[in-house]
């Protein structure tokens, strides 16, 4: 919210308001309690899940809104972040404009974590069409939003991966997605998640992602092609790297666990769950 306040915009200010949603029912978000910028709805989700949140964003934005841009709890934006997703949609007319997340770190990463990009979104070149989104950075038309009636679906509430879904589907109905790169917001990377073991679980989730949108909406053959050259890959890469260069070893080993996710998702197999309950 602070760095909310500080957004700058070189031409007038849109009209802004600030949703905030508490996804949980026994407290509320003293924090929010204060005096703004712009003005703010809080909102209790008492359901657990992003899911179930993300939709409560969708139904508390304002019925006279053109865009809803989302921006995770755990991040902060550069003060020309929401300027900058604004006048890329202007230039593009896309439906959807993908910033970049950055990663803080609260210690030193190893050169393999920085150099692998396991905790960002982009770096992106401007403008550049995009075929998958995240939900950490992006502004999205409401017009085209409304009329597709795309929602977040529950069924991704416990392992995530619900915003892949989410993106895929509205880029399933021809809706245009182009990345903007000085839309930037950072997020801080909690200790726990700088671990071999979550990124690769992460890695998991994902590929068990895409696997189970495709046996969901079709193509699941390629999809599973797709899978297994992942796996020969992230498995010659993973043996050439111990030889030669860590990073490249570890870049392996997550393209091997992708592959694994999505043929777990395609033999109906469960996620790794990487989210706090």
């Amino acid at each position: 919210l602070d760095s909310l306040d500080l957004l700058t915009f070189r031409d007038r200010a849109p009209r802004i308001t600030v949703v905030v949603v508490d996804n949980d029912a026994e407290t509320t978000l003293t924090s929010a309690d204060r005096a703004v910028a712009y003005s703010l709805v809080y909102v209790v989700e008492p359901r657990r899940g992003l899911a179930a949140v993300r939709n409560a964003c969708l139904d508390a934005t304002p019925a006279d809104a053109d865009f809803i841009a989302f921006i995770d709890d755990d991040e902060w934006a550069e003060p020309g972040w929401l300027d900058a997703l604004l006048t890329m949609q202007k230039q593009t007319d896309a439906d959807i404009v993908q910033g970049v997340v950055k990663p803080v770190y609260p210690s030193r990463a190893p050169a393999w974590m920085e150099g692998g990009g396991y905790h960002e979104v982009g770096p992106f070149e401007d403008g550049a069409p995009l075929q998958h989104g995240a939900s950490g950075n992006v502004l999205i038309r409401l017009e085209a939003l409304r009329k597709s009636g795309v929602r977040f679906h529950a069924a991704f509430d416990a392992a995530g991966g619900e915003d892949v879904d989410f993106f895929d589907q509205l880029l399933g109905r021809g809706h245009r997605m182009v990345a903007a790169a000085n839309a930037v917001a950072y997020e801080a990377v909690p200790a726990d998640r700088m671990t071999l073991a979550w990124i690769l679980r992460r890695r998991f989730r994902t590929g068990h992602t895409l696997g189970t949108i495709a046996s969901q909406r079709g193509g699941i053959g390629k999809r599973v092609v797709k899978a297994v050259a992942r796996l020969a890959a992230g498995i010659a890469e993973s043996v050439f790297g111990l030889l030669i260069s860590r990073t490249r070893a570890v870049r392996g080993l997550t393209n091997i666990a992708w592959g694994l996710g999505t043929l777990a998702a395609v033999a109906r197999l469960p996620a790794l769950h990487d989210r706090r309950p």
